[in-house]
């Protein structure tokens, strides 16, 4: 792939496949985006924030935001600790940053379920 052609599918990846029909893990990424959403939109209007008619309690909202969270620092610790020793790095394919981001898709793709 081209530099940005690559660019774009490690960013789709780091989004959590999102996108209708993404490989992997689509369904609840998706299902995580519409709950933090219904939970902004109720913050800035001032009501108690309901998808499909159920109200959001503090559990939900705390399991989207680990989440959110623990995928990037997966992905990001990985990929540190795998440019830290020295094995990792001595098998990569590519030197300089292409092979930084060889090993960041690598690690990106595992965290997000996405199989490629």
């Amino acid at each position: 792939y081209t530099g940005l052609g690559g660019g774009i599918q490690l960013l789709g990846m780091q989004l959590g496949e999102i996108a209708p029909g993404g490989v992997g893990s689509g369904l609840y990424g998706m299902l995580i985006m519409a709950i933090i959403a219904v939970f902004i939109a109720g913050l800035m209007v001032g009501r108690t924030p309901e998808y499909l008619g159920k109200k959001i309690s503090t559990r939900e909202i705390k399991l989207a935001a680990c989440y959110i969270l623990i995928t990037p620092a997966l992905v990001l610790c990985f990929t540190a600790a795998a440019m830290a020793l020295p094995t990792p790095g001595n098998s990569m394919t590519n030197s300089g940053a292409h092979g930084f981001s060889e090993i960041l898709y690598a690690y990106t793709s595992g965290a997000n379920n996405n199989g490629s």
